[in-house]
């Protein structure tokens, strides 16, 4: 009989916010029914995900589900996690392994990034921060990537957000992807913005987050939004926290699994 194990997969950071997100998010999991829930990363953090699945197998587990905690894939999704952890090729999503001289059949699943309950939590972030009565325009930022599937998902839940009636909402990318959240933030003072809501559709605070972007929006590093000024004009600028700690992720997760059973 197959023993079925559960892996979150995270990207790992040289900070402690990833690996909490992620062992929360597995808490979760847990709580709802599924016992066997490890979590392990790609890079950074320990555990790697090639030594969880190796702590899995000698718990006796022959069978792996891979759940990437990511918004998109990507060459750690595409590449890293079927190559360099499990052996597999690249873009591989389904295949059998030797791990600690085991056989084992070796699930991938994808990011959840076009999941609707996405969306959802960014909304909710826009009506816990906007001020009534104000010309409030909304950024949606993302990582970028060499790959299209970041600015793929970036885009899908701001035209979701204009669908939902924030008028116009804006993208704009860390690194890779044009356009660059610097370039973004003076158009949107142009365009008349009183208010700006930078929400970043990233997993977890990180360096990134907390010494990267600030300066790209004109505000501070490791703070949560202030005044940026162009042409004799001040708006104030907030900026949300990271999407991967809101409990609704766990139930995607949990209908990712559904499938499986």
């Amino acid at each position: 009989m197959t023993k079925t194990g559960i892996m979150i997969a995270g990207h790992g950071s040289t900070m402690a916010y990833n690996k909490g997100v992620l062992e929360m998010q597995a808490d979760l999991l847990r709580t709802k029914g599924f016992e066997d829930v490890y979590v392990g990363f790609n890079e950074f953090s320990i555990p790697s995900i090639r030594e969880t699945a190796e702590e899995m197998v000698e718990d006796g587990f022959d069978e792996i589900i891979v759940l990437p905690f990511f918004v998109a894939s990507g060459l750690h999704v595409t590449r890293d996690i079927p190559m360099k952890h499990f052996g597999l090729p690249r873009n591989c999503t389904d295949g059998t392994v030797e791990i600690e001289g085991k056989q084992v059949h070796v699930i991938i699943d994808q990011p959840f990034g076009e999941d609707p309950n996405l969306t959802d939590i960014l909304a909710e972030r826009i009506e816990e921060l906007r001020t009534p009565g104000k010309d409030t325009r909304v950024i949606v930022m993302g990582h970028g990537s060499r790959l299209d599937f970041n600015s793929s998902v970036v885009e899908l839940n701001a035209r979701r957000l204009e669908e939902r009636g924030y008028g116009k909402v804006y993208v704009g990318y860390n690194e890779f992807n044009e356009p660059k959240i610097e370039d973004v933030i003076p158009v949107m003072i142009d365009d008349g913005a009183e208010e700006i809501i930078a929400l970043p559709l990233f997993i977890s605070l990180g360096k990134h987050l907390m010494m990267d972007v600030p300066g790209k929006l004109g505000i501070e590093d490791f703070s949560d939004g202030g005044i940026v000024r162009r042409n004799g004009r001040e708006v104030e600028l907030k900026y949300a926290v990271p999407v991967g700690a809101d409990p609704r992720l766990c139930d995607v997760l949990v209908e990712k699994l559904r499938k499986y059973q």
